[in-house]
């Protein structure tokens, strides 16, 4: 027993599960979302920007609070759809954040925000949205490389086209990616109303070689130069399809998940009905500080995706 090294100090909680998820709208889809994120027992809610759709702080803290109540843990980044009434949308996260014990972010929050809940470190970022793309691009690198956390995640947003199941556009630029890539932090995203993960991306920008995507696509290892991308947008606004002409050839996903299309770690599934869902990741799995267990869950309780991740220093 006294050969067994002793837990990271700089590791999420033991089974920390998180829930991400974004473009949520309003009325009874995002609160069928809202209902699957208490049920699956999650400990906290990143939401990935397009609060409500309607420039409506009120509906959007509304809808959320009628089914997670006014204290669960909730953090959100700014989406295009957010950004004319965003100072009510973050005042609000600003007075759930204060509820939270042990939760804490610097600069400004949402928007260009280094945060820090129970072991796991998160950067906010605008990029692609907001302001200046170096600015964000800036603020992501030294968030990053300023906090010593074992697990670190970049949230934005906004997509490149390369790495979403849709048409959505390049709006966010290949920097901000390739920082996250090298210090091995995993991006997750909103945008386009389908889910999308790739395999361990290694070369993330260079499209003539995959994005350097490598090894299975059930078990990702991500370390300095390795991460991976996941959209999850199915929130409760819309769902939309995949767009087949644009990603027929693409070599980096694991799973897709649209309205007319499914592959689930390479596997085309026949007779895709795309149903809004959350992504789940749960971090220190049983102790073990180094892994992480993802999956996307839709509302009705179909798992449509499952993967592990494992951390190499």
């Amino acid at each position: 027993m006294g050969d067994v090294p002793p837990p990271p100090t700089n590791a999420p909680d033991e089974n920390l599960l998180v829930a991400l998820v974004g473009d949520m709208g309003a009325g009874s889809a995002p609160k069928a979302v809202y209902q699957r994120v208490l049920d699956e027992g999650a400990d906290l809610l990143i939401v990935l920007g397009d609060f409500d759709y309607g420039d409506d702080p009120a509906q959007f803290f509304k809808d959320m609070e009628g089914v997670l109540g006014g204290t669960f843990p909730v953090f959100g980044v700014i989406g295009n759809h957010d950004v004319a009434e965003w100072d009510g949308y973050q005042s609000g996260l600003k007075a759930r954040l204060a509820k939270v014990q042990g939760a804490a972010c610097t600069g400004d929050l949402g928007v260009d925000s280094s945060c820090k809940y129970r072991g796991l470190h998160f950067v906010l970022s605008g990029v692609g949205t907001i302001g200046t793309k170096a600015k964000h691009e800036q603020y992501i690198a030294d968030a990053l490389a300023a906090d010593d956390s074992l697990w670190s995640l970049c949230i934005w947003h906004k997509n490149m086209r390369d790495l979403q199941a849709g048409d959505k556009s390049d709006d966010v630029g290949w920097p901000a990616f390739k920082h996250c890539q090298k210090e091995g932090a995993p991006i997750v995203m909103g945008h386009e109303h389908s889910y999308a993960r790739t395999r361990a991306l290694t070369d993330i920008g260079n499209k003539g070689n995959g994005h350097g995507a490598t090894g299975l696509p059930e078990l990702l290892e991500v370390g300095p130069g390795r991460t991976f991308t996941v959209v999850s947008g199915l929130g409760g606004k819309s769902i939309r399809a995949y767009e087949d002409a644009l990603h027929k050839d693409d070599q980096w996903w694991a799973t897709l998940y649209a309205s007319d299309y499914h592959r689930q770690n390479g596997v085309e599934k026949p007779g895709a009905s795309g149903e809004d869902g959350v992504l789940f990741m749960r971090f220190n799995v049983d102790g073990d500080a180094s892994t992480a267990h993802g999956y996307f869950k839709t509302v009705k309780g179909e798992v449509i995706d499952e993967f592990d991740v494992v951390k190499k220093q």
